[in-house]
């Protein structure tokens, strides 16, 4: 499972909408830890649309750009974009709490998936 995390620090989720992330952490599962596999810089922050929430063609894009992932964590994501994330099979995560860690909010996604 490839889940990719939204952060600004490379050390604790970004603080605010997935799409605005200035980086997008990937991580796969492996036994019962995760191993971060890639960095990817997010292309749209200086795109005209940039800061715009809901929106189906910036989340269009953020899905094309993680097509390899299966689950997207970040503290918030606007509930159209969710919603439409989720039509395409893709899980989002919401952790709407400030300051966690990258690898408490791993553990927390794994206990959310297991909920499910």
């Amino acid at each position: 499972m490839r889940i990719a995390i939204a952060t600004d620090d490379g050390i604790t989720l970004r603080f605010g909408h997935f799409g605005d992330a200035k980086f997008l952490h990937i991580y796969e599962k492996q036994g019962d830890d995760f191993k971060l596999v890639e960095v990817r810089n997010n292309p749209f922050l200086d795109e005209d649309d940039a800061h715009v929430h809901n929106d189906q063609r910036k989340a269009q894009k953020i899905l094309d750009f993680l097509s390899d992932c299966e689950v997207f964590v970040a503290h918030s994501m606007g509930i159209k974009s969710r919603n439409y994330l989720e039509k395409k099979g893709i899980k989002a995560i919401t952790l709407m709490k400030k300051g966690l860690t990258i690898k408490t909010a791993l553990e927390r996604t794994l206990e959310q998936l297991s909920d499910r």
